[in-house]
């Protein structure tokens, strides 16, 4: 095998039934055993892991030890619990490859010890949960979905929580009443007030709500102790519900929490020692005007082009192209590209190529971005489901900056002779206006933009690149795809490996989804998967009431939403019903773009429609006038008569339209010849005949 091992990976030693996340893949390299309960990490020879999969001594597993689900799965508690946690351990794990030598390791977690007041011991299941569950801050979510039911020990039906009192002691069922007192005590001396103590806000909360008072209001006696609440039941209530930065923003300031609290995810010291340590993402609108693919007609503005780029090699690793304007959204689907089978992702847009010409399918270990959406509360996913470093262009990583400005440049050459490019002289007298060229769709211009990715990524020669003395011994040309194969083969680098659903599940865009009898609903399409299906979702819908579910959705393809129904649940991926199939192949927004061209559509026919059937109700109420005129006219005859003679006079009138439609077309052949019939004898027809008659004197009038 050729390719090195990746971060992350997860590998199976088949003799021992054993299964060991990779932690380090430089030499020494370190990984953890996934099917224990191990909390340190191992060191390990890559070289014989290579060696021994041929034999089939390992294999290489699929990854179920990653967290599943977003953040709207679990409860506050529980992401409170993993951010405290990794306040804890952050700093030290994040510290690689130093947290993996057992004396600095020991040393660091005695000083956190002596910092948290929590032993040494107790701090080491946290790391092994943490490069169990695949190196991120998730993996420390509580596994509260796999305990029992719990029991809110205020409920009016449960007992008093704890140990049995002692007689005498502190203790009682704690009411919503005591709830609020300790809310008020809690707001009131220890945050917004004096900022007193946790005991001292207990001696005053006492003295407020649980003492006997004379006429004047003076505290003469303690209430009785089997009716105030304990020490402990106070500190506890507390330590269940408080909220850490809330606290420390209340009783600190504002301005003390932002200099010695608040979370440091900025720079870090980046060394490029190969793929994957950093990437640079950046955004353009291009200089272009593209039209619809439904009306060809209707031009829809310029698209707005995200690339993000290797800093070691300068390939392109990930690209998206959309309607909409630089945003998180564009960038997740960006980095989501990184981690795609390139191979498929070409052939969606007509462009056939093998992985050897884009070999780029991994997640690096720090994205470089240009402040922007990258500076948004959204892109901490990126720390806390993927573990990625966000920089946002650090003043001596200028040169970083610059590789994705020059690439934007190369593409807008590559695009000067598309129809629709903007041109410089349109300002001059007798300027065309470039606009009305355009003639590409947003697919035909995403091919072409994935054929230029793929001539520099193979074939753009960087003049100004340095290469190493070890580049020049193996005639290794500045081109990205040989940087890049070269760095993955004799440089470490930090390309990370993921699950591809959880990867995808976390970047794109949430949406609320509706279960209805007709499907899951989104966007005003309707979806299926095999597990509705299966558990009768649908049938539910309909019998009960329909429920809302949260999915993620992909707006390159309307084709698919992706939900989780349950915490833990792998993201099941729901496909397009067959009713909504026109959507099929479109991005959301052409979706989009079709589903507002045909309400406007509707929007300006309604008038045609409405004066169509103003019509059509002005026919029906004069025939139905003339109808009831020539009722009228019919002799007076007994219901019964009337009622009873039904089957016969059907029959006669079924003979009479026979015989019509036989005389018509004997008439039209040529075969009978036209009777006269005087005015005296059409008078005695009846109603039915006459009308028949009528509409076949028409007829030959008109063939004459």
């Amino acid at each position: 095998m050729d390719s090195p091992l990746l971060i992350n990976q997860v590998i199976h030693l088949v003799e021992k039934d054993l299964d060991f996340r990779v932690l380090w893949n430089s030499d020494p390299a370190f990984w953890i055993c996934l099917t224990t309960k191990a909390n340190v990490p191992r060191r390990f020879s890559p070289q014989e892991i290579l060696d021994g999969i041929p034999s089939g001594l390992y294999t290489f597993v699929p990854d179920l030890w990653l967290v599943r689900g977003g953040l709207q799965d679990f409860s506050a508690a529980a992401i409170q619990t993993r951010d405290r946690i990794w306040d804890l351990i952050g700093r030290l794990v994040t510290n690689e490859p130093l947290v993996f030598d057992p004396a600095w390791r020991a040393s660091e977690l005695k000083a956190i010890s002596e910092s948290s007041g929590i032993a040494v011991p107790n701090l080491y299941p946290y790391l092994g949960k943490y490069w169990r569950g695949g190196k991120v801050p998730d993996a420390l979510i509580p596994e509260y979905y796999a305990r029992g039911q719990s029991r809110s020990p205020y409920s009016e039906s449960s007992q008093r929580a704890g140990r049995k009192k002692q007689p005498g002691a502190a203790g009682k069922k704690l009411t919503p009443e005591d709830l609020q007192h300790f809310q008020e005590a809690i707001l009131k001396y220890h945050l917004n007030g004096g900022k007193d103590s946790l005991e001292k806000t207990y001696t005053k909360l006492l003295g407020d709500y649980y003492t006997v008072k004379d006429k004047s209001g003076n505290n003469v006696a303690l209430m009785n102790p089997d009716d105030i609440p304990s020490r402990s039941q106070f500190f506890y209530w507390h330590w269940k519900n408080k909220d850490i930065l809330q606290e420390a923003k209340c009783r600190d300031g504002e301005r003390k929490y932002n200099l010695e609290n608040r979370a440091e995810l900025g720079k870090t010291e980046t060394h490029l020692y190969g793929p994957g340590i950093a990437s640079q993402i950046d955004a353009t609108t291009a200089d272009i005007y593209l039209v619809s693919r439904d009306d060809r007609s209707a031009i829809i503005g310029r698209p707005t082009i995200y690339f993000l780029m290797d800093s070691y090699s300068h390939i392109v690793t990930g690209m998206n192209i959309s309607l909409d304007p630089p945003s998180w959204d564009n960038a997740a689907r960006t980095i989501l590209n990184a981690i795609e089978n390139k191979v498929d992702y070409c052939r969606r847009y007509g462009v056939n190529i093998t992985e050897e010409e884009w070999p780029c399918q991994n997640l690096p270990s720090v994205i470089l971005g240009d402040r922007g959406e990258m500076e948004s509360k959204t892109a901490d996913l990126l720390v806390k489901h993927l573990s990625i470093t966000v920089e946002n262009a650090p003043p001596y990583r200028g040169d970083l900056k610059g590789i994705i400005e020059k690439h934007f440049h190369l593409m807008n050459l590559d695009m000067e002779g598309l129809p629709g490019f903007v041109k410089k002289d349109f300002n001059k007298r007798g300027a065309e206006d470039y606009r009305l060229e355009a003639s590409l769709d947003i697919f035909q211009f995403t091919a072409i933009m994935i054929r230029c990715v793929l001539q520099y990524n193979n074939y753009h020669y960087m003049k100004d690149y340095r290469k190493t003395p070890q580049m020049r011994q193996l005639h290794i040309k500045p081109i990205p795809r040989d940087l890049w194969n070269y760095g993955i083969h004799y440089m470490s680098g930090g390309l990370k490996t993921m699950d591809r659903e959880y990867v995808r599940y976390h970047l794109l865009p949430k949406g609320e989804a509706t279960v209805t009898k007709h499907g899951i609903r989104f966007n005003k399409r309707y979806y299926s998967c095999t597990r509705a299906e299966q558990e009768k979702w649908f049938d539910i819908a309909r019998t009960q009431h329909s429920w809302k579910l949260t999915c993620a959705y992909d707006p390159r393809d309307a084709a698919l939403i992706y939900i989780s129904p349950a915490a833990n649940d792998s993201p099941i991926e729901c496909h397009l019903l067959e009713k909504d199939r026109m959507y099929e192949g479109l991005s959301a927004e052409e979706a989009a773009w079709m589903a507002k061209a045909d309400s406007t559509e509707a929007i300006t026919y309604a008038p045609t429609e409405d004066f169509h059937s103003v019509q059509l109700d002005e026919f029906i109420e004069k025939t139905k006038q003339e109808a009831k005129r020539l009722a009228s006219s019919v002799s007076s005859r007994s219901k019964a008569a009337r009622i009873a003679e039904i089957q016969s006079n059907r029959k006669r009138e079924n003979e009479i339209i026979l015989q019509a439609n036989t005389d018509t077309t004997l008439k039209t052949h040529g075969i009978l010849s036209e009777k006269e019939v005087t005015e005296e004898e059409e008078d005695d027809m009846p109603l039915v005949q006459k009308m028949i008659h009528d509409a076949l004197d028409k007829a030959l009038k008109k063939e004459e």
